[in-house]
């Protein structure tokens, strides 16, 4: 039993607010000719939603072009709000709009992410606020099905040109104006999405396509004469124009040549590096067996570039270290990698294995490891401090994938699943970076295959799913795990005692997300087998009759959870022990049910026995501690002790605002039902007065539709009439 958290919008914005890591600019960065053209297809209809796809092949710049107009238009004052999206996963965008509606929408923003952003969603459509949706890598269009920013139609604007590298802006807006009708204004928006979608999937309400492709040669001459300008001997233009063409005008590729080529400080020209590379394409033909997978060659290019740039930051101080990292961030999230995970204490002891001598890595080991690669542009690093993620291109990744050994093995699997694990708060599941390790560990598990079942399921596979369904996504974490159940049923087999773990887990999110009644036939199923496969004392069992009757309760039996309740008790006793927390939170709930079975006076008794255990066992000012006296309260009322249920209420508000603050919903609600207990007590006057004290700030922080609000007003109205 805890309290619900909601979160509300701040009293004041300070414009213009940034949501998200935007790319930082990469170093010699190459201004396009499509740049000029994007800001003009933007810029004709100022006052609308425009929408651009920047699609493309891996490896052309889509992120990094995005990422430029994005700078710009907020430098420029262009946009009050900026959020940037990593669009590869549906909850990667939903935890990025709730927290946006966390920044910005006013008063009350529901907890659930789903409707926080739904929320967000609504403010875009009324906000006179000018604002810039980033959606990086949609990939796959469903991921945004519900959650397309909103648009308007506007007429056709000007047509891009069609040179090598560049777009043609096919406009899809109906020709001829629309009336303007009375209401709020249209928002005045800009959606910039990119893709490696090259078909219409992605088109629609008013979505115009623009199509990155490789640099032309007169940029790619432009970018690598800047990049090379400060060797000992400048390049040579044929030099410079016989790598670029070598490389495809590719520019990740170009970047690769760029930053070996400028390492080496002139021990390495471009026409040494075009022989390199022109040898190690003899040995990465294997990388790419499959013909025709992407046009241009490309990944053999990337393939090509890669095995030279990694061989020369193994060679970089800290040696040897540079490839198995490399190996490390394949296995993760191109979007972002918490710096933290990269140099926790698994990864420092995976290291450990190439590093001569018996020496332990320090956490600076292993970030000069990742500086080593960025500064062979195989990776970069976005953000400050605990918030810096390490991203990684896609086509790198997958190269370093492909390359086989033992750098992106079991062992180097292990080692990131236990780093994710470590780094894993128990407070940040609905936050931006709780949606950041869940998508790192789904990235993991679909590149470690049998590696996290070996033997039983990796823990963080666990963690993430009960993370996701305390996000508040509880839909989503149904269907996270039947697919854990599916997948342990088919590692190791139907009895194991993880099998039977997902298959609770399955059946509590079941309720959660509102079939209680299948929720208790599927945990009296998972019961069943686990008594046959466990035995009656084993922990897992109490966990399981501590569920059940939960949903017993949820589908209205609250006799049938007070009995399963007290049988559990007896074997938690007999088990555990009185001081065991999971013994406690029994009796805090077998005293609940007892009420909502019609004894509220045993209610009462019951939580008045158990809370000075609560304060010994769970913490006087622990979540559980605070929610029994809030509970006792209630059934002290519901049994006519008005002015016991407020002092109760006058004693515990003080201890709520010093734990979750005088804003948080907890204390709000507690002081509507302060004020309700008085007046049903017969202290009309001094309901009203704490009512009409509460009200503006139930207004302000959980919005008019909220229930205490509606409670609050309800009642001021009918005790003011008294």
């Amino acid at each position: 039993m805890t309290y619900t958290v909601h979160h509300h919008g701040p009293r004041t914005v300070a414009w213009p607010v940034v949501v998200g890591v935007v790319p930082n600019e990469p170093e010699h960065h190459q201004v396009r000719e499509l740049s000029g053209r994007l800001s003009r297809a933007f810029d004709t209809n100022p006052t609308v939603v425009v929408g651009q796809v920047l699609s493309g092949l891996g490896g052309v710049g889509k992120t990094q072009l995005a990422a430029e107009y994005a700078r710009r238009a907020l430098g420029e004052g262009e946009v009050d709000l900026l959020v940037w999206v990593p669009a590869s996963e549906r909850m990667s965008i939903v935890h990025t709009y709730a927290d946006a509606a966390r920044r910005v929408v006013p008063g009350w923003v529901d907890d659930a992410p789903e409707r926080a952003a739904d929320q967000f969603l609504s403010w875009l459509r009324t906000t006179d606020r000018r604002w810039l949706i980033v959606l990086d890598n949609v990939d796959v269009p469903h991921v945004v099905r519900g959650l397309w920013p909103p648009t308007t139609t506007a007429p056709p604007g000007p047509v891009g040109g069609g040179a090598r590298g560049g777009s043609r802006l096919r406009s899809l807006f109906p020709s001829g104006k629309r009336e303007r009708s009375s209401g709020p204004p249209p928002p005045r928006g800009r959606v910039l999405i990119t893709s490696r979608r090259t078909d219409t999937a992605l088109t629609g309400h008013g979505r115009r396509f623009v199509e990155v492709g490789i640099y032309s040669p007169g940029e790619a001459r432009a970018y690598l004469t800047r990049a090379l300008a400060d060797l000992p001997t400048p390049a040579a233009v044929g030099q410079i124009d016989r790598l670029s063409e070598e490389l495809g005008h590719l520019p990740l590729a170009l970047a690769h040549a760029a930053a070996y080529i400028r390492d080496r400080r002139g021990g390495v020209t471009c026409a040494d590096y075009v022989e390199l590379l022109r040898d190690r394409r003899r040995h990465v033909e294997r990388l790419f067996p499959e013909e025709g997978s992407l046009p241009d060659d490309y990944p053999r290019t990337v393939a090509a570039t890669w095995t030279v740039s990694v061989e020369h930051a193994d060679a970089l101080p800290p040696r040897g270290l540079a490839s198995p990292m490399m190996g490390l961030v394949a296995l993760l999230d191109p979007a972002g990698i918490p710096l933290r995970v990269l140099t926790s204490a698994p990864v420092r002891g995976y290291l450990h294995r190439f590093r001569e001598g018996d020496e332990p890595l320090t956490a600076q080991d292993a970030d000069e490891a990742l500086s080593a690669l960025e500064r062979l542009s195989l990776l970069a690093r976005t953000g400050q401090g605990d918030a810096t993620l390490v991203t990684a291109h896609r086509l790198v990744q997958r190269t370093t994938r492909e390359a086989g050994g033992s750098h992106t093995g079991c062992h180097a699997a292990l080692a990131v699943a236990d780093a994710l694990l470590e780094e894993w708060p128990d407070a940040v599941h609905a936050s931006p970076y709780g949606e950041r390790l869940r998508a790192n560990t789904a990235a993991l598990a679909a590149h470690a295959g049998s590696w996290l079942w070996d033997g039983g399921g990796h823990e963080v596979l666990f963690r993430a799913g009960t993370s996701l369904g305390e996000s508040g996504a509880t839909s989503r974490a149904v269907v996270y795990w039947r697919s854990m159940v599916a997948t342990s049923r088919g590692h190791l087999g139907a009895d194991h005692p993880d099998t039977l773990t997902a298959r609770e887990r399955l059946a509590f999110h079941r309720g959660a997300a509102g079939d209680a009644a299948g929720a208790v036939r599927a945990l009296e199923a998972v019961l069943r087998d686990r008594l046959r496969v466990l035995g009656p004392d084993h922990p897992d069992i109490l966990t399981t009759r501590g569920t059940l009757a939960l949903w017993q309760g949820g589908v209205g039996d609250a006799a049938g959870a007070v009995r399963t309740l007290e049988d559990l008790l007896r074997d938690r006793l007999r088990a555990t022990g009185c001081d065991h927390p999971g013994t406690v939170v029994t009796r805090i709930n077998l005293a609940h049910w007892r009420g909502r079975a019609g004894d509220a006076a045993g209610a009462v008794r019951a939580f008045e026995e158990i809370l000075p255990e609560c304060r010994r066992v769970l913490g006087a000012d622990g979540p559980d501690t605070l929610s029994a006296r809030g509970v006792l309260a209630h059934w002290q009322g519901e049994t006519g002790d008005h002015p016991g249920a407020v002092r109760t209420l006058e004693g515990l508000l003080p201890d709520l605002s010093r734990v979750f603050g005088a804003d948080h919903p907890n204390t709000l609600t507690s002081r509507v039902n302060l004020a309700l207990w008085r007046g049903r007590g017969g202290d009309t006057a001094g309901a009203v007065g704490a009512l009409e004290g509460a009200l503006p700030d139930l207004l302000r922080v959980l919005g008019p539709d909220h229930p205490s609000t509606l409670d609050a007003q309800e009642n001021l109205v009918a005790w003011r009439e008294a």
